[in-house]
């Protein structure tokens, strides 16, 4: 079985450091699955679930950001923050939700920051659900 080398580094530590046999990555513009042998690449991250496989086994990080490089079966993950389900409890996911959905409205800016927050926090849920 082919396998590619995961790492997910965060400026306090590297969060990730695995073989897996596929990562689903969450990029600025949705998502985009990796698997050996993929095409080098470079892109913008956006804030989601970054899902790695091996075998029948799934692990899920919560990535807020960054940059992802892939080359030669090597996929690295540069993010702001990496959070696994142990890192954040139920209760203060639903209470970053609930503080999102009560954000202001009224500026196309304030708009923009209230969906933002809000799918964080949901993405932050779905993490520890």
């Amino acid at each position: 079985m082919s396998e590619i080398h995961c790492k997910i580094v965060t400026p306090e530590s590297l969060a990730a450091d695995a073989n897996v046999s596929g990562v689903i990555i969450p990029v600025h513009d949705g998502l985009m699955g990796v698997l050996p042998g993929h095409a080098p690449f470079l892109c913008n991250l956006g804030v989601g679930l970054l899902r790695m496989q091996t075998g029948e086994r799934e692990e899920t990080l919560f990535i807020d950001g960054g940059f992802a490089h892939i080359r030669e079966n090597e996929v690295t993950i540069l993010t702001r923050q990496a959070l696994g389900r142990k890192d954040i409890s139920h209760s203060e996911a639903l209470t970053q939700l609930a503080d999102a959905q009560v954000m202001p409205m009224t500026t196309a800016t304030e708009v923009e920051a209230r969906s933002l927050a809000v799918q964080r926090a949901k993405d932050l849920v779905k993490l520890v659900e």
